[in-house]
């Protein structure tokens, strides 16, 4: 079985709530104590212990008709804090709109933790996309512009170490699933200074990405222009141009960076 990367955080206790909690998501947001334990691997009398600590903490609230456990008010607060104290995100998205003339569909940011990509910023444009991304959500790194970008400017010990614990889990048929094929698109990466996303995570959507450098130069956050992928099949969006969109967004949260530093 593969390894979580939260087995291999120092303190294993706090590792697992951690674990508890970052298994909420949109598309799961209640969950019961038997649930998380065989979704995570933990023993339940473990998973009720700590369950029962972040509850009464404040962290998970119970839905005393099922039982179940849902994200509680103390995320929120965390959250709300995190927005405050870093602008960045509402930034971004002042920069997405004031691009959507020349780009009218869906515009992110995101940002590389442990082995998966969070949306830190999200602009959905006029044109139809029918799939929501909502910041905090988080995606894969090997089916997306936005992932394939970051964990291309990772270290080369990073990204094998990413291989030995990680599945590459197929989302769609064009979905990267062999090692080999991602090294072969990190090299390109790297080469071209853009990652494209042909349908691998949503099978209609595809996206370019291109790497955001912090001050010091290192690539911390990646932004990524979505579309419906026939319009590219169809010539009636042009990859050269929406990388070079991309390249201009991302150089402009460059230069804000440097002036919110």
């Amino acid at each position: 079985m593969k390894q979580s990367a939260y087995d291999q955080l120092p303190n294993q206790s706090l590792a697992k709530a951690l674990q508890i909690l970052d298994v909420f998501s949109m598309t799961k947001a209640e969950w019961g104590i038997r649930e998380l334990g065989r979704e995570l691997g933990i023993n339940p009398t473990t998973v009720y212990r700590l369950v029962t600590t972040l509850h009464e903490a404040g962290y998970l609230e119970r839905n005393m008709d099922t039982k179940a456990f849902s994200l509680g008010p103390k995320v929120m607060k965390l959250a709300s804090l995190y927005s405050h104290f870093n602008p960045l995100p509402s930034l971004a998205r002042k920069i997405f709109e004031s691009y959507s003339s020349r780009f009218g569909y869906n515009y992110y940011l995101g940002s590389l933790v442990h082995y998966e990509v969070i949306y830190l910023a999200v602009f959905d444009g006029q044109g139809p996309i029918k799939i929501v991304v909502e910041p905090g959500v988080s995606a894969a790194i090997h089916t997306t512009a936005l992932g394939k970008v970051l964990l291309a400017f990772q270290p080369d010990e990073f990204i094998h170490k990413y291989l030995e614990d990680s599945q590459l889990k197929v989302y769609t048929p064009r979905s990267i699933s062999d090692p080999a094929e991602l090294w072969n698109q990190v090299y390109e990466i790297r080469e071209k200074k853009f990652a494209i996303n042909d349908g691998e995570y949503f099978d209609e959507i595809g996206s370019v990405g291109v790497p955001i450098h912090d001050p010091k130069g290192h690539v911390t956050m990646s932004v990524s222009l979505a579309y419906p992928r026939h319009l590219v099949y169809e010539n009636r969006l042009k990859l050269d141009e929406l990388i070079a969109i991309a390249n201009e967004v991302a150089r402009e949260i460059e230069l804000r960076m440097g002036n919110t530093h």
